[in-house]
């Protein structure tokens, strides 16, 4: 005897279209379905928020890489953070290569690994050219090209190089954080 109520585990119940047998209200798979109205729905697959998260890292390690080389005057540390920042950087922008529906991806990896090398080595020049702007302030005459060889030499081509490697290394193996 079926019954529409709920009874024991196995027994049978007659589902609501009054065809016999055990149904399920829902496929099993219904549970893993995002909800409708789901913010993230409308963020996966979008860059946007990865390259602005990429871009705050560029910026903040423009601003600690003006900070050593030009208040603190020091060349210590600089390489370091420039690897750092082309890293986090690379991370960061490989979420838009990741989907998270049916459209794919928002990016290619290759193109994410080239915007990323990009915007760390923007932020290193960035802040080379913030740091000979304020050795300027301070009574320098040399030119631009012609301070930075003379005050870091080989450092800076270093400092792009780091950038760089960090942030092919980040895009090739992120993606970090959540969308």
């Amino acid at each position: 005897m079926a019954t529409s109520e709920p009874g024991e585990p196995g027994e049978p119940r007659e589902p609501r279209d009054g065809r016999p047998g055990r149904l399920l209200d829902q496929p099993p798979s219904a549970r893993y379905a995002a909800p409708i109205g789901d913010a993230s729905d409308t963020v996966r697959g979008s860059p946007v928020r990865p390259l602005a998260q990429a871009g705050i890292v560029g910026a903040i390690g423009a601003g600690l890489l003006f900070l050593v080389g030009a208040v603190v005057a020091s060349t210590a540390g600089l390489v370091f953070v420039s690897g750092v920042m082309g890293a986090g950087i690379g991370l960061l922008l490989a979420r838009a290569a990741v989907s998270g529906d049916d459209r794919g991806p928002a990016l290619t990896r290759g193109a994410v690994v080239w915007l990323a090398i990009g915007i760390a080595v923007g932020a290193v020049v960035v802040a080379d050219i913030a740091t000979w702007l304020n050795a300027r302030g301070e009574g320098g005459t040399l030119g631009l090209v012609d301070y930075l060889l003379e005050t870091f030499g080989l450092l800076i081509p270093g400092e792009l190089l780091l950038a760089a490697l960090g942030a092919v290394w980040g895009a090739s193996s992120g993606p970090v954080g959540r969308s």
